[in-house]
């Protein structure tokens, strides 16, 4: 940081309004634990629907939250309430948002394919655009509350130290407390994921809500704009133009495709792959949240005197190496007269995944602090160049086409389960464990390996340095020389 930098206050949050904000966090947590780890699984294994058609609902739900996203994020940043800009969109989201998780876990297992396919896909379109309604407001609210390039790394950082410690500790009590029967397929279990989950998916979206709002009248507020298409289209090109916003969404739509392919793979590669008992690895959520959350809080302290972007590619090309690694070991295996890795049932094997959940979690998690950060820095660049805020269009803008583009993985995630045999009706548990596994593992990790490392390339074209920043917050009178 240059001297005079170091002589600027900024407009920053206090301690209780980050708690607060970044509490919100749990909710988003909870959510993505479900969709990433459980509901691929739980429908096409439990519930007996095939891959393909639990893959369909997910992504038409997805479509249509993508598509609600722009509206509500227009609509958030041009707004004018006594409630603000945000809040209103908040409220309106706490109940359906909770209610809509908890039946989505409580089907009876039986119910035809077509009963269980509509009711999956209505009560996950609510859910999702409960979700829009929530956290782009919510999102949007982060570069609002505090314009200090390092108190963001702080802001993004608590912010994903809760969305861990939601989804993870959650699903450690669920492994360990009521997956009775020991097994991944337990419907009972599930059900009770869905009671605790939507408890506290209530809890954070009030905290996050009413934690945050006697920051309402100090908050920006806009002029009246106009909500003509023609204006909204023209502002719309205005804003999007920005180069460094189109380099972090080329970026992220290259992810969304992983992310989407991610869906469910865990609990398919623990049932068949490594074969564990849920109560095995129930500590493994409690390791990787307290992991990701000690990391989390470090990532201000990490990146202090440097600049983001160096950081964000170096932790990503790092996370790319380590994450597909057991995998492809373990598959190599047999091509080799040697153990690549440890065998099923070794007690290192336990410990070798542990470490490495935990390494890849921190490292994959510490980067998108870091991008989340970058990528508030481009509401002042582009407030400088428009005299706009719009924290939530640039938000929802990526988040569409991202969304759009994992509708897309979300697809692939069910079709490299249905090609590597798990819908087969004959399938039996050795064949599940030998030929459909390690189908599924080598088109999975080619994935994983591949485009992440594409993503990340494209990160490093991104171009707002520290002291650039600084000066825009400046001259936008964000910043001022201490007295």
């Amino acid at each position: 940081m240059n001297e005079s930098a170091g002589k600027l206050i900024t407009d920053s949050a206090g301690p209780p309004i980050r708690l607060a904000w970044a509490f919100g966090s749990i909710s988003v947590g909870i959510k993505n634990n479900l969709l990433g780890v459980w509901i691929l699984f739980y429908y096409n294994q439990v519930l007996g629907l095939d891959a393909y058609l639990v893959s369909i609902a997910l992504a038409i739900a997805l479509v249509i939250d993508a598509i609600s996203d722009p509206i509500v994020g227009i609509l958030s940043d041009r707004i004018r309430t006594r409630w603000g800009r945000r809040h209103p969109f908040m409220y309106a989201a706490v109940v359906p948002f909770a209610l809509s998780y908890f039946f989505i876990l409580q089907v009876q297992p039986g119910s035809s394919d077509d009963e269980t396919f509509s009711r999956l896909l209505v009560l996950m379109v609510i859910m999702r655009i409960s979700m829009t309604f929530y956290e782009v407001p919510r999102n949007a609210l982060g570069p609002e509350l505090s314009k200090d390039y390092d108190q963001r790394n702080t802001l993004t950082g608590l912010s994903s130290a809760f969305g861990w410690f939601g989804g993870a500790v959650l699903s450690h009590y669920v492994m360990s407390a009521y997956l009775l029967e020991g097994s991944f397929s337990d419907a009972e279990g599930y059900k009770l994921l869905g009671f605790w989950g939507g408890c506290w998916l209530f809890i954070g979206t009030v905290v996050a809500s009413l934690g945050t709002h006697r920051t309402i009248p100090s908050l920006y507020q806009p002029s009246i704009k106009s909500l003509r298409f023609t204006v909204v289209l023209r502002e719309l090109r205005e804003t999007l133009s920005n180069r460094n916003w189109l380099i972090l969404f080329a970026a992220g739509c290259v992810y969304a495709i992983q992310v989407g392919a991610d869906t469910g793979t865990t609990t398919y590669y623990n049932e068949y792959l490594w074969q564990w008992r849920p109560e095995e690895i129930a500590i493994f959520a409690v390791c990787q949240a307290a992991a990701v959350i000690i990391v989390s809080l470090l990532a201000p302290y990490l990146s202090r005197g440097r600049n983001k972007k160096n950081v964000a590619v170096a932790v990503f090309l790092l996370a790319t190496l380590i994450g597909p690694l057991p995998y492809f070991l373990r598959l190599i295996d047999p091509l080799t007269d040697f153990n690549t890795f440890f065998l099923n049932g070794d007690d290192h094997l336990w410990w070798a995944l542990l470490i490495h959940s935990c390494v890849a979690s921190s490292l994959a998690a510490l980067g998108f602090i870091y991008v989340a950060s970058m990528g508030m820095e481009i509401v002042e660049e582009v407030q400088a160049d428009t005299g706009r805020r719009e924290e939530a269009l640039l938000g929802t803008a990526s988040s569409m086409m991202h969304k759009l583009i994992g509708a897309g993985g979300t697809l692939l995630a069910g079709l490299i389960v249905s090609v590597s045999g798990f819908d087969d009706p004959s399938l039996t548990y050795e064949t599940a464990t030998t030929s459909a596994i390690t189908s599924f593992s080598w088109i999975h990790v080619s994935f994983s390996f591949f485009l992440p490392l594409f993503s990340t390339a494209l990160v490093a074209f991104f171009k707002i340095e520290r002291d650039e920043h600084v000066a825009r917050t400046k001259k936008l009178g964000y910043s001022r020389e201490k007295a």
